[in-house]
């Protein structure tokens, strides 16, 4: 399976204004994109969504040692000024 595509789903299925754990993000997974997903361990899900909070993609927030929850992270546009100054 490629990572990449994985990646694609989670991020497609994360909402940007909602935290959501594990369990709403499986609800939440396309069933046609699920069957791409369903074979994969807890663990590996996990550290797809770990990698995903290190590359900036989602914000993580533990609300105790078993449960995490994740939200996508919002992508600010630059102004123009920002751009030229830089």
């Amino acid at each position: 399976m490629n990572n990449r595509l994985e990646k694609e789903i989670l991020l497609e299925t994360l909402s940007f204004y909602e935290w959501m754990n594990l369990e709403n993000i499986l609800i939440g997974i396309d069933p046609k994109d699920l069957v791409l997903i369903e074979s994969m361990a807890y663990e590996d899900l996990h550290s797809l969504l770990d990698e995903l909070v290190k590359e900036g993609h989602l914000e993580l927030k533990l609300e105790s040692q078993d449960e995490r929850f994740y939200k996508r992270t919002l992508v600010k546009k630059k102004s123009l000024l920002a751009k030229i100054l830089k």
